[in-house]
Order: structure tokens, then sequence, then C-alpha cells
């Protein structure tokens, strides 16, 4: 028809798989959630970070060449949010001390069931980390990746991951967050 603009997916190369994206969250999410919670600490911004790194990924899903790639690929976008995130309420923290704006929101159920004072400890250790060696770390230490896939998932050089990792360790070494039997 003389024109009428016809409005369709954006064309699929010759001999590229689709994404089939609903099947990709059903078995990711899951783990995503897992991530963002050791990421954060806290599981109602886990959840939040979740969501719209989902909705960032159903947006971009066209962009993904290799469906065999998508767990990483998810995996990125929800560390880059996990950082931009980590930055902003470090950001908060050290404001609402300059203008005394009283104590941090009282912790969710969630985190007084969680538990034993050693693991608040050492979560509190992990968060006065800066965000690239906390993201490195839990990644590595608490999801089980190994480097290069935490390269991957960070974008940047699989070095750079040793160096953070070292970093974080000494830190968290330093200020007896971690005991016993260490990495």
């Amino acid at each position: 028809m003389k024109g009428t603009a016809v409005m369709d997916e954006t064309p699929m190369e010759v001999g590229v798989t689709p994404l089939d994206f609903d099947a990709l969250v059903e078995r990711e999410q899951a783990a995503l959630l897992r991530l963002a919670r050791r990421l954060v600490w806290d599981g109602e911004e886990a959840r939040d970070l979740v969501q719209s790194s989902l909705a960032d990924a159903y947006e971009k899903r066209h962009t993904l060449r290799d469906p065999g790639a998508g767990p990483a690929w998810l995996r990125r976008i929800l560390v880059s949010r996990a950082m931009g995130h980590l930055r902003r309420r470090r950001v908060w923290n050290v404001v609402r001390e300059v203008l005394d704006l009283g104590p941090a929101p009282e912790p969710s159920p969630e985190e007084r069931f969680a538990g034993a004072e050693r693991w608040r400890a050492f979560g509190r250790a992990l968060r006065t980390l800066p965000a690239q060696q906390a993201t490195a770390f839990s990644l590595r230490y608490l999801e089980g990746l190994d480097l290069d896939a935490i390269a991957d998932a960070m974008n940047i050089g699989r070095g750079t991951v040793r160096i953070h990792l070292y970093r974080a360790l000494q830190k968290l070494k330093a200020a007896d967050a971690l005991q016993g039997d260490t990495p």
C-alpha cells in the first residue's frame, strides 16, 4: 500500500538465531537476584536493580548477537546498574552525615533475620570498599565466577580484576572482616 509504513521488529541477519528473551529471563532471574543481593546487601534494592536491568536488557535485546552469551550479557547489565547504585548511595551517605540528617533508615526484616554479627560485620566491611573492588570480590567469592567471567561482567581486563580482588582482600583482612581460611 502506498504511503503506509509497516512497523516490524529489527530484521534478523541471515544465520542468526533469535533470542528467546522470556526463556533467558526465566532461567537467569534467580541468579540475577542472588547476585544483586550480594552486591547491594538489601533485598528491596536488589529486586529494583534486577527489574530495571531486565527492562534495559529487553530494550537492547536486538543488540545481542550470540544467544549463548545471554547470561553473561544480563550479568554485565546488572553489575553496571549496581555499581552506579552503589556510587549514588555512597554519595548520599556522605551528604547525610555532612547535613546531619540523622541515621540511616532501619534495616529491613530480611537484614535483621539474616543474622549473625559476623555476617553483618562482613557486609559493613564490604560496603566500605570502592564499588569496583566490592563488585569483583562479590562476583568471585560469593557468586563463584572465574576471572574471565568477572572481567566480562565488569567490562574490564583480567589483570584489572586480579588487582581489584587483591586490594579488596587486603582491606577486608585489615578490617578483620575475614577470619579463618581466607582466599
